[in-house]
């Protein structure tokens, strides 16, 4: 057995150090894919930056305006290691515009005459080192934490975007994004359990238990949305949208609590599943009272995770709001609306899970228990 764990332990170092390997590779690839790309690439190398104005605005703050004389060179297309020069101004705020500094990398436009540079403009940082570096650093942590299980993770995150993307591809074509996301909920939890925690019958339980809390979570947001008529609900936050709301309202309940429902409902799976594997005599009564002590414990920290991600998207909004004078009433019934309405219904959704897992667990594992 010790021998078998230590062959097992030097398998998975040769096989992480063959990916620390490629993800050192992909990162210094990031840091240097300027040929990939057909806008020209400038890299800063000298920045001067002086002040050009200050306003004043409410509630004793001041706006100050700088401009920066900014030197870089072109790393790719015709005009590589050109040097170009670029005025940028930028508010204190940086909210609608963005301050440089010396080795950023970013777009430009050039305008020419006679193939001659005349001047140029900044359109934007080049971001994707960045993105590619943090994806490698989470690839390698998640693998080097969760083994085989994290390589497995990965696997499922990856199939269930490309699902994604089917689901808004069909979409466009016509066909109803609440049955496409219920559809996309049920591959979406079998894809990642099956995957993750392999088919037996512990995940078929977490499966079959989060579809079920799905469609009853579902059902009874259709059912208040009918009755209430969508009254107290701002939809005025949606109003680039050019179709109905309702439907994409349903669809983010459908999509957006499923992660939640997911964890509590393996959670509870496994958490059964080893106390029974511990203990096959346990009587029915104290195993489903073991269940729900175990899904108070989660109940709580994983309705504030879900309160937390949906009322974080507005942080920005929030402290405008805030700054502006704008009261908690006013706040949660004009502005936070729709989050509010999310995070109560998918608080819902947790809530009724933890039963629902306990009940299907124990008729699952119900013939591995003896009298």
């Amino acid at each position: 057995m010790i021998k078998k764990t230590i062959l097992n332990n030097k398998k998975f170092i040769i096989l992480y150090s063959i990916i620390l390997l490629i993800g050192m590779l992909i990162i210094v690839w990031g840091y240097n894919n300027y040929g990939i790309y057909n806008e020209p690439i400038a890299k800063i190398t000298k920045v001067e930056e002086n002040l050009i104005e200050t306003n004043e605005l409410k509630f004793g703050y001041k706006e100050q305006i700088y401009k920066q004389s900014i030197e870089a060179v072109i790393k790719n297309t015709d005009d590589k290691n050109k040097t170009i020069k670029v005025e940028n101004e930028y508010h204190g705020t940086q909210a609608y515009d963005q301050k440089y500094k010396v080795g950023d990398e970013v777009f430009v436009s050039l305008n020419k005459r006679d193939n001659e540079i005349i001047n140029s403009n900044i359109e934007g940082y080049k971001r994707d080192k960045y993105i590619i570096l943090t994806a490698v650093v989470l690839l390698l942590t998640i693998i080097l934490v969760g083994k085989i299980k994290g390589l497995l993770s990965i696997v499922s995150v990856i199939i269930n975007i490309l699902l994604f993307y089917l689901i808004i591809h069909l979409n466009t074509k016509g066909i109803s994004l609440v049955w496409l996301s219920f559809i996309g909920a049920i591959l979406f939890s079998t894809i990642c359990l099956f995957l993750v925690s392999g088919p037996n019958k512990k995940s078929i339980a977490a499966i079959v238990s989060s579809i079920i809390s799905v469609t009853i979570t579902t059902f009874i947001a259709i059912i208040v949305y009918k009755v209430t008529k969508g009254n107290g609900i701002r939809f005025e936050q949606m109003e680039l949208l050019t179709r109905p709301f309702e439907g994409i309202f349903i669809s983010e309940l459908i999509l957006g609590g499923l992660g939640a429902i997911m964890d509590i409902s393996i959670t509870m799976s496994s958490s059964l599943n080893e106390l029974i594997d511990k203990n096959n005599r346990i009587p029915i009564k104290n195993l489903s009272k073991s269940g729900i002590n175990i899904g108070k414990d989660v109940m709580g920290t994983m309705i504030n995770v879900l309160f937390f991600t949906y009322i974080c998207s507005v942080i920005p909004n929030l402290v405008i709001y805030f700054r502006n004078g704008i009261t908690i009433g006013s706040l949660l019934h004009e502005y936070i609306s729709l989050e509010m309405s999310r995070a109560i219904i998918g608080a819902i959704g947790i809530v009724i899970t933890i039963p629902i897992s306990i009940t299907i667990c124990l008729l699952f594992f119900k013939g591995r228990l003896k009298k």
